[in-house]
């Protein structure tokens, strides 16, 4: 559905075990067993970028399933903490070094208002049941002049634009919403944060089938496009037509 108001695209009706299977599988523990070399060297330089946003010396994330990137952060000397629901991942954050885990769905954690320099939410927000109130949340949770830094699925994107109803992300199960550059940037400023920027990356040839579900072939010609990907990568990277956004923004120093 998309809303006539504001143009949120979002599934209705959901799943009535959405939240459930968001607790005990879904994508909470998705991800590597173990970081290449190339991913590793990508999470240093994402942690070191934040690195200027430092005062309190604390990091969040939300939704970090594996933990690979508060791994990386406490390497680095932050005290690191997580707001995850999933059982699995859990127990990935415990054995990996994840100084505070708290145990709730990103709608209901209560952080201390200011207690934290930075926040990451990384293809989380789609599966949020109110990505409004945990972005609420977030802000509360921020230092004022701290960092929020958000990836999601971009509806908008060339990808989706080509695979029409066989994107990958139309399985109505788990992506419960679907942002554009225009309202991700709407709920980020009616939430209280400014400084928005966005970027997108990726053109993503997968199609998928759900009912019954079975990955389906690159759509013709665009199978042949497959030696050229990153190619079209970079020139979609230079557009807001890119499969993921990735989404800065900052807690204003003064309110109001």
């Amino acid at each position: 559905m998309r809303c006539r108001s504001c143009g949120l695209i979002f599934v209705n009706p959901r799943l009535e075990c959405h939240l459930e299977i968001q607790t005990t599988s879904g994508t909470g523990s998705m991800g590597e067993d173990e970081l290449t070399p190339a991913q590793e060297r990508r999470l240093r330089r994402e942690v070191a970028s934040v690195e200027p946003f430092r005062r309190l010396n604390r990091m969040l994330e939300v939704g970090p399933g594996r933990g690979w990137f508060l791994s990386v952060a406490a390497q680095a000397g932050w005290e690191t903490w997580a707001v995850e629901i999933n059982k699995q991942a859990i127990q990935h954050l415990r054995t990996r070094g994840v100084h505070h885990v708290i145990v709730a769905a990103a709608e209901d954690f209560e952080p201390p208002e200011g207690s934290v320099d930075a926040v990451r939410v990384w293809d989380v927000i789609e599966h949020l049941q109110s990505p409004r109130k945990a972005v609420t949340n977030i802000h509360k949770a921020l230092r004022p002049g701290g960092l929020l830094r958000l990836a999601t699925t971009n509806f908008a994107s060339l990808s989706r634009r080509v695979n029409g109803p066989e994107w990958v992300y139309l399985n109505g199960a788990d992506h419960i919403f679907l942002f554009e550059p225009a309202t991700i940037s709407r709920l980020l400023t009616e939430c209280g944060f400014s400084g928005i920027r966005i970027r997108t990356r990726s053109f993503n040839l997968r199609r998928r089938l759900y009912f019954p579900e079975r990955d389906l072939p690159p759509k013709f010609p665009f199978l042949f496009l497959r030696p050229f990907r990153k190619l079209i990568d970079g020139a979609v990277a230079l557009t807001v037509y890119g499969h993921q956004m990735i989404v800065t923004a900052t807690k204003p120093l003064l309110e109001g």
